[in-house]
């Protein structure tokens, strides 16, 4: 079994060194292959866009191979090049849930040329459309309605005591302000513990596997451990390593591992995945 760590390296060799089909669920947050990807203090290795999306290709293979039969694979995006990744992800066989978008509730934008942008666009894929989903429920907008008796189709109609079904739009707001301060690190894509919660608990179940490719500040690591599920994840950056340790701490002493190795060893399944795999494989 996988015990809760995160991994000083890189995240491509570090999930190749990974058993088979050992994470219920799989966020990541990839770099965008922008020039802004500067920010993050490491060197960007991708000269063109076919590097990035070839190296894309890379890790979702790995990220194919180590989900569990029922488990899921969340891949934010961006509008430039989310075609890419979902393209990607159809190739290699992979079972498209759903293009959730998460809507910026205090959202600003530099563009001056077009309209703002005030959403992000995340990727849900699966190995089966079978795979964990637990009822996302959210408060009626109005309660007024609710006090009168509803009939549809000839039938009575009655609230869920949890309220609505949530839909594919998740009104999130990001981090930016006064009072997000506690929780704001310097990270500068850092994603919100509220949106992150969303996803961890109601697309994995307690004490499985959540692997985080590119944990960055560590948000999803520290609401996995938050919310009873073991985490792994790779960072290059070993500023961002430290700040991802130290939110940690704050939950247990325990969540303080971390490993350095280069990970030039073989994978540990005996056979590597086809990027394009036959039908029959989907």
């Amino acid at each position: 079994m996988v015990e809760s760590q995160i991994i000083h390296g890189d995240a491509l060799q570090a999930m190749r060194a990974l058993p088979d089909s050992c994470a219920g669920l799989i966020i990541a947050d990839p770099p965008y292959n922008l020039d802004k990807d500067k920010q993050f203090g490491i060197r960007v290795p991708f000269s063109t866009d076919a590097e990035w999306v070839e190296w894309s290709r890379s890790w979702l293979g790995e990220a194919k191979r180590l989900l569990t039969p029922k488990g899921n694979l969340f891949v934010y995006a961006i509008h430039h090049n989310a075609c890419y990744l979902q393209c990607a992800l159809y190739a290699l066989g992979l079972e498209y849930r759903r293009q959730i978008i998460w809507y910026y509730e205090n959202g600003w934008s530099k563009y001056t040329l077009g309209p703002a942008c005030h959403y992000e666009p995340i990727l849900w894929f699966s190995r089966h459309k079978g795979s964990t989903y637990h009822v996302i429920r959210e408060p009626y907008k109005s309660t007024v309605r609710l006090k009168h008796r509803i009939t549809k189709g000839g039938k009575e109609w009655k609230p869920h005591p949890d309220g609505r079904q949530a839909g594919d739009v998740w009104r999130f707001p990001t981090l930016a302000g006064r009072r997000f301060a506690k929780e704001r690190t310097k990270h500068p894509t850092q994603k919100p513990e509220r949106l992150t919660a969303r996803i961890v608990k109601y697309f994995s179940n307690p004490g499985e596997l959540v692997l985080v490719p590119f944990v960055g500040s560590g948000t999803e690591c520290v609401v996995a451990a938050q919310l009873g599920r073991r985490f792994w994840g790779a960072e290059l950056n070993a500023k961002y390593v430290e700040i991802a340790r130290s939110r940690l701490a704050r939950i247990s002493p325990e969540f303080l591992e971390v490993r350095t190795q280069q990970f030039v060893g073989p994978r540990t399944t005996s056979e590597a995945m086809p990027l394009f795999p036959d039908a029959d494989d989907a």
